[in-house]
Parts: structure tokens; sequence; C-alpha cells
């Protein structure tokens, strides 16, 4: 039971940390590398789907996906990951199987290069993203390995804060599609504009320090969670975005409150276990 535990967590923990490095390194290069610009160009237009279409806003989500196909694929590999270097074994071998040898022809791989029409300098423009965010999540599975066994209070609620915060990130970016679809706003005007999805950014900080804060009980951070978080979608929208919608500034935080609270119960019944 206890190693099922141990498993149930280390996939986890993958997940997430694939999810955060992707989506930092991914907001950080496509603005250094000018994607949007790239995307454009003859032939890889032809290759990629909008830079800004719906691919791209669902992006986030299909990354949980991968995080835990990762996740299990790497479970056979703990003992390997947790020697000495570990992190720089783990990321030569993302280097030489996933990127540089992949055996598909993709772009930045030995095969891309040689079978595909891609324009030879476009095969290094990703090269720096997939490369450094393969190296950070080397490094925060490895750390992770090589932790204590038994971590100390405050580092497993650190890591709980880091759960907490993803699951508030991942439910605004969910709802915020739902939304437009909803209300017939088409997905490719905007929605993974990097100005949308830093409206999330504020609400997902307060969900990680409220976390932290032990003097207060669960009503308390929930409350303040929601109406800090009703506060900054309405001054974001309207001074950045100039867009206000009062039915997602009130609605949005609900549901993601709600399953802030219910990752709370958990995280107690499995201390009370």
């Amino acid at each position: 039971m206890e190693k099922s535990k141990k498993t149930i967590s280390f996939v986890l923990y993958v997940t997430f940390a694939h999810v955060i490095t992707y989506f930092i390194c991914g907001v950080i290069f496509s603005q250094l590398m000018g994607y949007s610009e790239w995307w454009k160009q003859p032939v890889v237009c032809d290759y990629f789907r909008a830079f800004d279409g719906a691919a791209s806003a669902a992006g986030p989500f299909i990354q949980i996906i991968r995080g835990l196909l990762f996740g299990f694929i790497l479970i056979p590999l703990i003992d390997f990951i947790k020697q000495k270097s570990g992190w720089l074994k783990l990321w030569v071998l993302f280097l030489g199987i996933g990127i540089i040898g992949a055996p598909s022809a993709a772009p930045g791989s030995i095969e891309g290069i040689v079978y595909s029409k891609l324009p030879l300098a476009f095969h290094f423009v990703g090269l720096p993203e997939v490369c450094s965010q393969t190296l950070l999540f080397s490094v925060l599975v490895y750390r992770h390995l090589n932790s204590t066994e038994e971590k100390s209070e405050k580092s497993k609620n650190l890591i709980r804060a880091f759960y907490a915060a993803m699951i508030v990130f991942m439910t605004y970016a969910v709802f915020s599609i739902a939304f437009a679809v909803a209300q017939n706003v088409p997905i490719e005007s905007g929605s993974a504009d990097i100005r949308v999805l830093a409206q999330f950014f504020p609400p997902v900080i307060f969900a990680f320090v409220l976390w932290l804060i032990n003097r207060f009980n669960w009503i308390v951070k929930i409350a303040t969670l929601y109406v800090l978080s009703v506060i900054s979608f309405a001054l974001y929208q309207s001074v950045v975005l100039h867009d206000l919608s009062f039915v997602y500034v009130f609605v949005a935080p609900l549901f993601t409150t709600a399953l802030y609270f219910l990752f709370m119960k958990i995280c107690e019944k499995r201390d009370t276990i």
C-alpha cells in the first residue's frame, strides 16, 4: 500500500513538473524566439496549426496527458534517475532519443533536417525551449527522488501548495475556453494570447500563498481566495483587456475555489489515514 502511494505521488509530481516547466519555457521562448512570426513562414505554416489558434489554447491541457505518460514511463527508471548526476543522465536521454535523435521527422531532429522541407534555420528555433524545458524537468524529478523519504511537514506542505496552484491555473484555463465557446467567441481570435493567460497569475499566486498560511481555517482561505480572485479579474479585465465580463468574474472563481477546497479536503483525509 505504501509503495503504491509513493508510485502515485511520483507520477503526479512528474506530471506537475512537466506541465509547469512546459508552460514557463513556452511563454518565455515563444516571445524571445518570435514563434508567432515563424509560424507564418512558408512551409512552416503548412506544417503547424495557427500559433494563436485552438490547438495552442488547448496545449496546457494536453500537457497533463503527456505528463502522466512520462510519469508512468519513468517508473522503471526511478533507481536510474536517483543515481549521482541522475538529472544529467535523464536529460541526455531526452536530448538523444526524444529531441535530436527522435525517430520521426520532427523539427530540430536529425530526421527532420534530412527528410522534411522545413527551413534549416527553423530547426534551431525551438531547440532552446525544448532543451531548457527538459533540463528543468530532469532537475526537478531528480531533486524530488533524492529528497528525504520522510519529507518534513513544511516541505510536504510546499509541494501541495504547488499542486493547488497548478489546479487553480488549469481550472481557469479550461473554464476560459468553455466560456469562449458558450459565448460563440472564435478561439482563434486570441484565447491563447499571453495577455489573456496572464490574468490567471494573481489568483494562482493567491492560492499558493493562502495554502501556506496555517493560521487560517479552510473557510477563511476559500472565502479570501474567491474575493481576491474576483477583484483581480475585475481589475485586470477592465484595465488591461478592456473587456469586463461580470459573469466570468464572479462565476469562474466559484468553480476554481470548489476544486481548491476539494483538494484541500483530500489532503486532510490522507493526513488522518
